[in-house]
């Protein structure tokens, strides 16, 4: 887990050097969230913007899968989720809704 921030933002990060899959991934940041849920609602209460973003390279062809109980977990804690992906050359598909498959 890391920790970023700046004036007026900060954000959690779980990546591959702590989990191999993204399930695993979201499991932990489900974990990890799910300690702090008095600290996220007290965020929300005072206007804070506050969401979950998967965000990782993803080419035409390749799959996120979540898992059932992550996707749970993600529901259970009450906040957005949003996906951000990009492709390894940083150029965009000619179909942007490519990776789908």
């Amino acid at each position: 887990m890391d920790v970023y921030s700046g004036p007026g933002w900060a954000t959690l990060s779980v990546d591959e050097r702590h989990s191999t899959s993204a399930d695993e991934q979201a499991a932990e940041l489900v974990a990890l969230l799910t300690l702090r849920r008095s600290a996220l609602d007290a965020l929300k209460e005072a206007g804070r913007s506050v969401k979950v973003d998967v965000a990782g390279v993803a080419e035409s062809g390749s799959k996120l899968a979540l898992s059932p109980g992550v996707l749970a977990g993600l529901a259970e804690l009450g906040l957005p989720v949003t996906f951000t992906t990009v492709r390894a050359s940083g150029e965009d598909e000619e179909d942007p809704l490519a990776w789908l498959g």
